[in-house]
C-alpha cells in the first residue's frame, strides 16, 4: 500500500498598522519638500488652520478668498492601498450656498490629479469626485443629511482602483476607477469652518 504524505500550509495574513495622524500635530509650508518635512507632518496648501493636540485640527473659513477651498495633506505620494478613518464636525453654515462642506482627499498625486469625497452641507449629498489633468468628474453621489455641530465618521478604502466610502458605518459609495494609482491623503473645507477630531490611516505592512 503506497504511503500518503501530507503537508499543512499556514496562510500568512500581512499585519497592518493604524497610524493616528493628529496625535502629534505639526504643519509646514507647502513649499517645504516632503523629504524634509517627513510623512507625519501636515503640508498646508491653503486656508487658515489651527493645529491643536491632542487630536484636533480646525480649518477656518476665509470670506475674502475667491475659491474658499482649503487643503492640508499628509503621507507619502507612493501610497497605493490604505484605509482612511476621519471624524469631523461642520461648525458653521456655508457663506456661499449651495457650495460648502468638508472634503477628504485620497490618492492625492498633485493639485491636478486626485480623488476627493465632498460632504456637501447645503445639498445634503456626499460626492466622490476625481480630478485628472485638471478636469473634474463626479464618479458617484448619494443623498445624506449633514447638520452643523454634529459628528460624522468617514471611512475610505482604496485598493487597486476599487474605492468605497462609509459614512457613520453605512456604505454610501462604491466605485471603480484606475486613473490615479498612488498618492497621499488630505483634509479640507470649503466656505465653512470644519473641525477634524480624528484622522488615521491603516497601511499594509508590506512596502507601499
Amino acid at each position: 500500500m503506497p504511503r500518503v504524505y501530507s503537508k499543512s500550509y499556514q496562510t500568512v495574513v500581512p499585519q497592518v498598522a493604524e497610524t493616528d495622524l493628529l496625535s502629534t500635530c505639526s504643519g509646514t509650508n507647502k513649499w517645504i519638500p516632503q523629504f524634509l518635512r517627513g510623512k507625519n507632518s501636515w503640508k498646508i496648501f491653503s486656508g487658515e488652520w489651527s493645529l491643536k493636540t491632542p487630536n484636533k485640527m480646525v480649518c477656518r473659513n476665509r470670506p475674502h478668498v475667491s475659491t474658499g477651498e482649503n487643503l492640508a495633506i499628509i503621507g507619502s505620494r507612493r501610497w497605493r492601498k490604505f484605509t482612511l478613518n476621519i471624524k469631523f464636525k461642520i461648525l458653521t453654515k456655508s457663506i456661499k450656498p449651495p457650495q460648502g462642506g468638508a472634503i477628504v482627499y485620497f490618492l492625492f498625486a498633485n493639485l491636478r490629479n486626485f480623488y476627493s469625497v465632498h460632504c456637501c452641507l447645503c445639498k445634503n449629498r456626499i460626492e466622490l469626485i476625481k480630478r485628472v489633468k485638471g478636469n473634474w468628474l463626479t464618479l458617484q453621489s448619494a443623498v445624506t443629511n449633514f447638520e452643523t455641530g454634529s459628528s460624522y465618521t468617514i471611512t475610505i478604502n482604496t485598493d487597486q482602483g476599487n474605492h468605497s466610502c462609509h459614512l457613520n458605518g453605512l456604505n454610501v459609495i462604491m466605485a471603480r476607477d484606475t486613473d490615479i494609482s498612488k498618492g497621499c491623503l488630505g483634509i479640507g473645507a470649503k466656505y465653512c469652518d470644519v473641525q477634524f477630531d480624528q484622522v488615521s490611516v491603516t497601511l499594509p505592512s508590506t512596502k507601499v
